[in-house]
């Protein structure tokens, strides 16, 4: 089974070449001559992209729409054709044979005219691209510095999100614009949890390595201690209002606790005296949770023979997660067994109103495909969906769910499942080297492909970080 293969993907390779020659137009009639205009192959801010060249007396020269297009300039042609493209702070001027461009109102020389092909404007791409302070080097055009990898993401609003690096001993979190890839830092943290998204968006939660708990406001960027407590604290999830965050508690992770933002009194949800649970889902009204229960594999030794030698026997034997459910208004407040098979559970997903769990069942048999599994809450199974397809990932997107599915030899498809009905569609089919997906509630779409972050936008996946 696959399944694994997307937590190793190597990232892409910029080979950059030029391609497909389109057909051979006429100059200007005055030139009378004919000059032959390519399509060629560009990386701009991690994005392939085709552009137009010319060869002029043996330098290239490239399309000014097509690269202002590219990054994401304005271009206006005055009156007296003189050619004017803005881009953040740099206004640059220039006319058809110009052997200068005019940057902020001082001119600059350039080594090669420009020059008008076919109604269109070709520059030498270097002097063009580093006027508007970006680089470029061999087809390789910078506009904005990208981040460096993505370990992890998630949807902070419809225009950025949260990506996290590991960073030495400890881990780096960046709000990354969802349009330009422009990063800034959040956090520094080491042995702090995962930031998690509060409900209306406007902040984030986590636990340092102590237990205490803060809140960073993504606006301002100023973090807050909401909690003292110094109790091991896993797995923070925020109540439907804003006002709480569940966890697990402890080392062992066997208490479900919560957190109050308002004055930090820590209180027990659920104290059953079993160890080990993890992947808490938590409903929209607070009131049921969903989560996974781990047992322990029995080990035993010889006492016959020195300890020295770890001479140890491993018995793995009912040691597979089960998922359980536990309703607090619930008269008995005791959790239910919901699952009792051998295979492995990932991706454990619990609807708004607790009514339903899904998540993707991987059997320990290597020839066998990730399943979507979905169960009420009192462990009756419904019909088994995509059975024909190796799930990789379930994500939950407001009412809906996504999986991203093998589909073929050298493609993956999304698929979109309607949480209520459980009819379903294809979103898209995507590379088999997209590894995750990450879907905000109103449906935004990002992917991890080729080891880059890349966002879904006008019909084609952007890569925002490198």
């Amino acid at each position: 089974m696959q399944m694994k293969k997307a937590m190793a993907i190597s990232m892409i390779a910029a080979a950059i070449s030029a391609s497909a020659v389109t057909p051979v137009f006429a100059q200007t009639a005055a030139a009378k001559q004919s000059v032959q205009i390519n399509a060629s192959s560009f990386l701009v801010n991690a994005n392939p992209v085709s552009i137009r060249t010319v060869v002029d007396g043996g330098v290239t020269l490239a399309s000014v729409r097509d690269m202002i297009n590219a990054i994401g300039a304005t271009l206006h042609i005055n009156s007296d054709r003189t050619v004017v493209v803005k881009f953040g702070d740099h206004t640059l001027k220039f006319k058809h044979a110009s052997k200068s461009i005019t940057v902020n109102g001082t001119a600059t020389p350039i080594s090669h005219p420009v020059k008008e092909v076919a109604y269109s404007t070709f520059i030498e791409p270097a002097a063009f691209i580093q006027a508007l302070g970006g680089s470029y080097e061999n087809n390789v055009i910078s506009t904005v510095e990208l981040l460096e990898g993505a370990e992890h993401a998630v949807w902070a609003n419809a225009s950025q999100l949260i990506v996290s690096n590991s960073a030495g001993e400890g881990r780096e979190d960046y709000l990354v614009n969802a349009a330009t890839g422009k990063y800034e830092l959040l956090l520094t943290s080491e042995g702090a949890s995962e930031l998690v998204l509060s409900p209306d968006g406007t902040s984030v939660a986590y636990s340092d390595a102590n237990g205490a708990v803060f809140t960073i406001d993504l606006a301002t960027k100023q973090s807050k201690q909401v909690s003292t407590d110094n109790s091991i604290k896993n797995e923070l999830q925020w109540s439907n209002d804003g006002a709480s965050l569940f966890f697990l508690q402890g080392d062992k992770s066997s208490v479900i606790a919560k957190v109050t933002l308002a004055d930090g009194k820590v209180s027990k949800v659920l104290e059953d005296k079993v160890d080990y649970k993890a992947n808490l889902e938590v409903s929209a009204d607070g009131t049921q949770f969903a989560f996974y229960v781990f047992k322990q594999p029995k080990v035993t030794a010889d006492s016959n023979k020195d300890v020295e030698l770890d001479d140890v026997a491993i018995d793995a034997t009912g040691t597979e997660p089960q998922i359980y459910f536990y309703n607090a208004k619930a008269a008995d407040n005791k959790p239910a067994q919901l699952t009792k098979d051998t295979a492995d559970k990932v991706f454990l997903q619990l609807s708004a109103d607790g009514s339903k769990v899904s998540y993707v069942s991987v059997s320990n048999d290597e020839a066998s495909l990730g399943q979507l599994v979905t169960i009420d809450n009192t462990g009756k199974a419904s019909t088994p969906a995509f059975a024909d397809k190796d799930v990789y990932q379930l994500v939950q997107g407001g009412s809906k769910l996504y999986l991203l599915t093998a589909d073929g030899n050298s493609t993956n498809a999304i698929y979109e499942v309607d949480g209520e009905t459980g009819a379903s569609k294809l979103v898209q089919t995507v590379s088999d080297s997209t590894s995750e997906l990450i879907v905000s509630n109103s449906a935004n779409f990002a992917a991890l492909i080729d080891g880059q972050l890349a966002v879904w936008t006008d019909g084609s996946w952007k890569n925002i970080t490198n």
